[in-house]
């Protein structure tokens, strides 16, 4: 058994070392979630100007990097993503889940301009 998916099945977060810098962007997703539509997820970054090898995916927040993509089922606060949507199966077969995500993606990019 892979000692990772072990430890995400029992919700339990990783040490990390302060030596170690991080990424500095975070997904937040569920444990048991399906992130095999990395294409997609890769896409939506684009727009953003990030590039996926910046990111971390994790289950919870951490001090440190921003959160961009905050795809869980239930949300907790404190509410910092700039992106907030529903899980990414439910993202990818519903058109109303991907034009609220949209609608986000476009509200970044006029803050950004």
């Amino acid at each position: 058994m892979d000692k990772n998916a072990f430890l995400d099945a029992m919700n339990i977060t990783r040490w990390r070392s302060a030596d170690k810098p991080g990424k500095p962007y975070l997904i937040l997703h569920d444990v048991d979630a399906d992130l095999s539509q990395m294409a997609f997820i890769e896409q939506v970054l684009l727009l953003l100007n990030i590039a996926l090898e910046q990111c971390d995916f994790d289950c919870e927040l951490h001090k440190g990097p921003q959160v961009v993509w905050d795809m869980r089922k239930v949300k907790r606060r404190p509410r910092v993503a700039w992106l907030v949507s529903a899980p990414l199966a439910e993202v990818i077969n519903s058109v109303e889940e991907k034009r609220l995500l949209w609608q986000q993606i476009c509200q970044q990019l006029d803050k950004a301009a």
